[in-house]
């Protein structure tokens, strides 16, 4: 009863942290049975939480958990585990049981607003993943909405989240995103959230309402978020939404589980290029500012190089940005990042000619020609002939022929060079 009141969890709490873990097994043993009632105790439930959270090991968290499955499954607790499809696995027959104990408990957190704490989520998580998907409608009310930005952190939390946007309609969608407000910087950099920022776009149709309400913070954010590697994730699924090569299979799978929700109708690739369309121009205003900075950093690098790729909007101040480093720093072209970008932009498409039609008029010729002496610099000459459609790059090949390129320091880069002046 000590931690039922507001000074005694802190002293339980105290005791826990200071004390041995022997004299922790007496203080789990005298609170075992009564850890669902504590639970659901607006003051105890912070002990508890501590307890599960940060001392109790296998066992003890699946007997904390099993309070929670009924009277009947209980007296199995040592064969059991604290994750419900386990528990199903052994005793199939009981899960129409379970589901509606778990039901009634993730009614009471929500109504006593308890969702912030971690076993609370382990639990509510076991319903979201295992109820109906009606009932699961039925819990995203906007009691719960109010809550979301509470749990939305963590690893479990974040799930239910994602959850309740998949499953609620678009009414209780647009509740969501409005409690979003003013979280939506932190939630692009936390490990978890920025994965319910994903799903979001994943499954809202109303994308001005995403643009008002969510694309909006994050352009404004986007010198501190694109410094995190979250932040960068999430910039990424904008631009690139579920590429193979940029999320690993288990973000991927993660993600895609709600595609099979029956409330979005928006076709996916009109409702992505939307949200692209929105975004692009923000992006590249603020790209445009920090090529330099990004190009100090592989992974901001491969995100400037991922914009220039996929972006929907007109990015020549990018390319400008990039010559004109190019032109100050003669250095510049050997080095990784500005051979991975130039490496992207001149295999693009639409890009390349642009691009190539900048470096021959603003760098001088002479220091074109120098781009032989290094490796990369060798290559990144080769992908500028191999374009050869202005008048300037014609002159650069007949300035190369006069040369003799095989005084130039060996390298992979030049020798493709000599090959292809060869065949020219």
């Amino acid at each position: 009863s000590t931690q039922s009141t507001g000074y005694g969890k802190f002293t339980v709490s105290c005791m826990l942290k200071n004390t041995s873990p022997e004299m922790r097994k007496l203080i789990f043993k005298s609170l075992s049975g009564n850890f669902k009632k504590l639970t659901l105790h607006a003051e105890a439930v912070t002990v508890v939480d501590t307890f599960y959270n940060d001392y109790a090991n296998s066992r003890e968290r699946t007997e904390m958990i099993t309070e929670f499955y009924g009277k009947e499954l209980y007296l199995y607790r040592d064969l059991l585990s604290e994750h419900f499809v386990k528990v199903i696995e052994l005793y199939p027959d009981k899960k129409d049981k379970v589901l509606e104990e778990l039901l009634s408990h993730t009614q009471v957190f929500i109504e006593k607003g308890l969702t912030g704490h971690i076993i609370v989520q382990h639990l509510m998580l076991q319903y979201f993943l295992h109820g109906s998907v009606e009932s699961i409608q039925e819990l995203v009310s906007e009691k719960l909405i109010e809550q979301i930005v509470n749990f939305v952190h963590t690893k479990e939390g974040s799930k239910i989240a994602m959850r309740c946007l998949w499953h609620s309609k678009a009414k209780e969608r647009k509740l969501v995103i409005r409690t979003f407000k003013g979280h939506i910087k932190d939630m692009c950099m936390n490990e978890n959230s920025y994965l319910v920022l994903c799903a979001l776009f994943d499954c809202v149709d109303d994308t001005v309402l995403v643009k008002k309400a969510v694309l909006s913070e994050i352009i404004e954010s986007l010198d501190s978020i694109t410094m995190s590697q979250y932040g960068r994730l999430l910039l990424n699924y904008i631009l690139a939404p579920r590429s193979t090569k940029l999320f690993p299979p288990s973000i991927i799978d993660c993600l895609k589980v709600g595609d099979t929700n029956n409330v979005s109708k928006k076709d996916t690739q009109v409702r992505r290029l939307e949200i692209l369309t929105y975004a692009s121009p923000g992006i590249i205003a603020n790209f445009k500012d920090n090529v330099e900075s990004m190009l100090m950093e592989n992974t901001r690098t491969l995100l400037l190089s991922t914009a220039v790729n996929h972006v929907n909007c007109e990015i020549s101040s990018v390319l400008t940005a990039v010559v004109d480093l190019l032109a100050t720093d003669k250095s510049l072209v050997d080095s990784t990042t500005m051979h991975i970008l130039m490496r992207s932009i001149q295999s693009h498409q639409t890009h390349q000619k642009p691009f190539n039609d900048q470096v021959m008029e603003k760098i001088p010729m002479t220091d074109v020609v120098d781009w032989i002496n290094t490796n990369r610099g060798s290559f990144s000459l080769l992908r500028l002939l191999e374009c050869g459609s202005t008048e300037k790059q014609q002159q650069l090949v007949d300035v190369l022929k006069q040369k003799d390129l095989h005084k130039f320091p060996k390298s992979a880069g030049r020798d493709k060079l000599i090959e292809f002046l060869n065949k020219s």
